[in-house]
């Protein structure tokens, strides 16, 4: 029997995430053949703080960073550039303001900050296998991984910012006053920045938390978690008479409520429906309703990175022909063209991402997100063949989701189709990589030659509905990008000497 525990504490002055990351490992033998697993391992992740850029006003520098934009530097006609290089802002930059405004800093725009509540993202992990040796140099290993991560951020791999000036949903009842104009407030007053320009403006940005600005966007707001559990059965065996290899399936569950979280293979990674289930402090939530009000648990939902089904074939074998081999072993013609030769082979066969759907934001509440009804009873999927359901030359108006299942939120009411749609996932991924060795002898040296095959199988695999997720769109439900790569061949010699 083995434990270890290994910690690894960075130096003071490292920010929190590098705290200390404890691991843990046993190992229990039953018998001669027979052993337990176990591990844990608890990880402190890396903040995710993307590229500042001008549309998010430099996250939390408004007032003390400022972008200046050089005139058109080549007319659309071509020709001449506008400007030079010596000289690429004729027009002089535009300075910061520092806090001479105070709290009238960015007023009339939308602002940005960090959201500073947020602690070190965590990420557990932890595994237990049962593994049985068997005859013939085999072994079958039954597993369970689980992982569990906490402070996450919401938008995942991607920028997440959610709107704390959203509307109250209670506003919505109001129906179409919600969005009929009114007189203004802030017409005629120069502090109120582009909000003094005109003498109307619309009741629901009168009706915000904050009204003297637009969007307010919490950047790194570390309320995500996700949950992982799988179960994987595998086989194995050592390579031994001729052939050997590993089959194992995976079956898995991945649960988040990143909802900003990005798939290349799945449209998705939008903000939250409603914006105020992350405002803790938005002027709704009370003690006696704070569910309804502060819950970033109402989009915890599958993964839009969850993939429930995954086999993975590995053989390997070595032709029985030539020198030491079962047939052909005194025979120099079969040893050149049949003999040295080992073939293997990675297979990947796995199971579709999640879908998500949404539709043009009719909600009145500026929260820039809505998703459609889905009709009870409704098979959201399309019937056919993969190829069948795929927008092509030949049938451009296939779908892959069945947009008859679906309709749209009436005005001033939230849809109820979940986050991610998991009825009906993108198409499946099968991939075959191959690996062909040809060995040959000359007395004391040796020359090898190696052809890799990448996609062996020449599959086409599909991006499923990228810019085709918006429910009331003529292209609606189609799937017709193409991904990943043609097949690859790479031819590689040696020779030792």
């Amino acid at each position: 029997m083995y434990a270890g525990v290994n910690g690894n504490r960075k130096t003071q002055g490292n920010p929190p995430r590098a705290k200390w990351s404890p691991r843990a490992g046993v190992v229990y033998s039953i018998d001669q053949n027979t052993i337990v697993r176990g591990g844990y391992g608890m990880y402190w992740a890396p903040w995710n703080y993307p590229i500042p850029d001008s549309s998010a006003n430099n996250y939390g520098q408004v007032g003390y960073a400022q972008n200046t934009i050089s005139p058109q530097s080549l007319p659309a006609s071509g020709g001449t550039p506008a400007v030079s290089i010596t000289n690429p802002f004729p027009n002089g930059l535009v300075q910061p303001l520092g806090s001479s405004l105070g709290s009238l800093t960015g007023v009339g725009t939308n602002i940005s900050y960090v959201d500073q509540n947020g602690t070190a993202p965590r990420v557990q992990q932890f595994s237990v296998d049962f593994q049985r040796e068997l005859p013939g140099a085999q072994a079958v290993t039954v597993s369970y991984v689980g992982s569990r991560g906490d402070n996450l951020s919401l938008g995942g791999s991607n920028d997440a910012g959610v709107n704390i000036n959203q509307l109250d949903p209670k506003y919505m009842a109001l129906g179409a006053a919600l969005t009929a104009t009114v007189a203004n407030p802030f017409f005629g007053i120069t502090s109120a920045g582009p909000f003094a320009n005109s003498a109307t403006i619309s009741r629901q940005q009168l009706l915000r938390p904050y009204p003297q600005f637009g969007n307010i966007l919490a950047r790194h707001v570390l309320e995500g978690k996700s949950r992982y559990n799988a179960a994987v059965f595998e086989w194995s065996k050592r390579v031994t008479h001729g052939w050997g290899g590993r089959v194992s399936y995976t079956y898995s569950v991945l649960k988040d409520n990143q909802v900003m979280e990005g798939n290349f293979y799945s449209a998705g990674g939008f903000n939250p429906l409603n914006n105020y289930n992350y405002i803790a402090s938005a002027p709704a939530c009370t003690s006696t309703n704070l569910a309804a009000c502060y819950n970033p648990d109402a989009d915890y939902t599958y993964s839009i990175l969850d993939v429930p089904h995954r086999v993975i074939l590995a053989p390997v074998a070595e032709l029985p022909f030539g020198r030491g081999k079962k047939w052909g072993s005194n025979s120099s013609l079969a040893e050149w063209l049949a003999g040295g030769w080992t073939l293997s082979a990675a297979i990947n066969l796995q199971a579709g991402f999640p879908l998500e759907v949404q539709q043009s934001d009719n909600t009145g509440t500026l929260s820039a997100v809505q998703r459609p009804n889905i009709v009870p009873g409704a098979d959201l999927s399309t019937p056919g063949s993969f190829e069948d359901r795929l927008a092509s030359a030949d049938h451009p108006t296939a779908t892959w989701i069945n947009p008859a299942a679906f309709t749209a939120a009436p005005a001033f009411t939230f849809g109820n189709a979940p986050r991610t749609i998991t009825d009906v996932r993108t198409p499946p991924q099968y991939n075959v990589d191959a690996v062909f060795i040809k060995n040959l002898r000359f007395g004391t040296q040796n020359a090898q030659i190696k052809f890799e095959m990448l996609n062996l199988m020449n599959r086409v695999q599909v991006r499923a509905l990228q810019g085709n997720n918006t429910f009331g769109n003529s292209s609606f439900g189609r799937t017709q990008l193409q991904a990943g790569f043609m097949r690859i061949t790479q031819i590689m010699f040696r020779y030792s000497f």
